[in-house]
């Protein structure tokens, strides 16, 4: 146990790097950060408003849009030839 905790202290100890991050690299990391969160919040707001969104469609009885008609006719199953 007591080399655990040992262990535990000098594991701790927080020597200097002596390294050297540039401003690109900052940038860098506050854009990930910042992409991040975008990403988890607008995940979160698509989990919560399509569920809402259905539940106002609900409420108010409209059926949602049917996809709009592009003018071609629908295909009609084939013929193998075999059919009298």
């Amino acid at each position: 146990m007591k080399r655990l905790a040992v262990a535990v202290c000098l594991l701790s100890l927080a020597t200097s790097a002596e390294a050297y991050v540039g401003p690109g690299m900052g940038l860098g990391v506050i854009s990930a950060v910042l992409g991040f969160l975008t990403a988890l919040l607008l995940a979160l707001a698509g989990m919560v408003w399509y569920p809402v969104k259905r539940m106002i469609r609900a409420r108010r009885g409209t059926a949602p849009a049917a996809p709009p008609d592009d003018g071609r006719p629908s295909p009609e199953p084939r013929s193998s030839g075999t059919e009298q």
